[in-house]
């Protein structure tokens, strides 16, 4: 009997040491009819979201500003067009986006669902300017320096290197591993690949995770979870240091703006400037607050965690809407993520599309 008695009080205390949903007060600030990835906030609350057409070919526009619970195409509806030529004079498939002061920086990675192949001039980055609506920069990334392989996922703009600034791009890889990070001088427009599937920026063989309450492995040859390589980008709020996380490695890493900047320095040399941060659990997009905390998404915990500049670690929510955090943002007190469902997809569910609307972006209050 007291064996008995004591397995219960055991199973009770354990239980009662699993996290309430924290905190009470997060916003399901939008509904979606289809899903957002990339999302950026204005000083002024302005919210601009990525709708990309990878997982699924809609005809809905491929960047939105929302004006309350409707998506209005940004900067225009003729350059959301889903078209199937003049490729480099439409979005066609916007995944990540980053707003530096009044210029929104847009990734377009060019993939459509049920399109073989990426039609060159489809693959671009394109800066806006969100008071004029007027495009200022309009910077291919043609082939052959693209491959059908990459996957530009995420982008962040640097103004302190280069004549006008320089674009940092992680490519995850699509269908086999082949991952790397990009760098991009926005005066010329040139190129350059560094990284290329090396330890830091690659899934680690064997990486395990849970995605809504089931253990998956990673797989390239029949995935059940997210591939891929590096994902998360961000940088410190001086500029000074690029940081990049890996959905598929538990260690996220760093390098001093200054060097990956240097088109003259080799892959080798800035392979040995590259600093190992920790490790961390993040699915998704990164975000970095004013203090220089980071914000990393926790899919297997349904979680954001924080991470401050002295190293210390707290849990920022808990809630299980989190079942995908993907792309985040912090502005005005409040972290924004949207909820990808990239894990539902038929690809990764023995042919069943297991996706749902709406799809959710939610708010987080940061000073409770």
């Amino acid at each position: 009997m007291a064996a008995i008695v004591l397995a219960l009080s055991v199973s009770k205390k354990t239980f009662s040491q699993m996290p309430n949903q924290i905190p009470k007060n997060i916003s399901l600030e939008y509904q979606l009819e289809k899903e957002a990835a990339g999302v950026a906030v204005s000083d002024d609350g302005r919210v601009f979201l990525a709708l990309p057409r990878g997982g699924e070919n809609h005809q809905l526009p491929s960047v939105v500003e929302m004006a309350g619970q409707k998506m209005v195409a940004f900067p225009n509806s003729e350059i959301n067009k889903n078209v199937n030529s003049d490729y480099k004079n439409h979005l066609v498939s916007v995944l990540g986006i980053t707003l530096y002061k009044n210029t929104l920086w847009i990734l377009d990675q060019g993939k459509r669902a049920g399109i073989d192949g990426i039609p060159d001039g489809s693959t671009k980055v394109v800066a806006v300017d969100i008071n004029t609506k007027k495009v200022i920069k309009n910077i291919p990334i043609p082939k052959p320096f693209f491959r059908e392989s990459i996957q530009l996922n995420d982008l962040r703009y640097d103004p302190t290197h280069g004549k006008e600034g320089m674009i940092y791009i992680t490519n995850n890889g699509f269908s086999k591993p082949d991952q790397s990070l990009i760098v991009l001088d926005v005066a010329s427009g040139e190129l350059r690949e560094v990284f290329k599937d090396i330890p830091e920026v690659s899934p680690v063989k064997g990486f395990i995770s849970y995605v809504e309450g089931k253990p998956h492995v990673l797989n390239f040859d029949k995935p059940t979870m997210p591939q891929g390589g590096v994902n998360g980008i961000e940088l410190s709020k001086d500029f000074k240091k690029l940081i990049w996380t890996t959905p598929t490695n538990p260690d996220y890493y760093s390098i001093s703006t200054d060097k990956i900047s240097d088109f003259t320095l080799t892959d080798f040399d800035l392979r040995k400037e590259i600093k190992w941060e920790g490790k961390i659990v993040s699915n998704g997009g990164i975000a970095i607050d004013e203090e220089g905390s980071i914000y990393f998404g926790d899919a297997s915990r349904y979680s954001i965690i924080k991470k401050d500049t002295q190293g210390n670690v707290s849990l920022v929510a808990y809630d299980p809407r989190l079942i995908w955090p993907d792309g985040m943002a912090v502005k005005n007190g409040f972290l924004y993520v949207t909820i990808g469902q990239w894990h539902r997809l038929p690809n990764m569910n023995d042919g069943k599309d297991l996706r749902t609307q709406p799809y959710q972006v939610l708010k987080i209050p940061l000073n409770n």
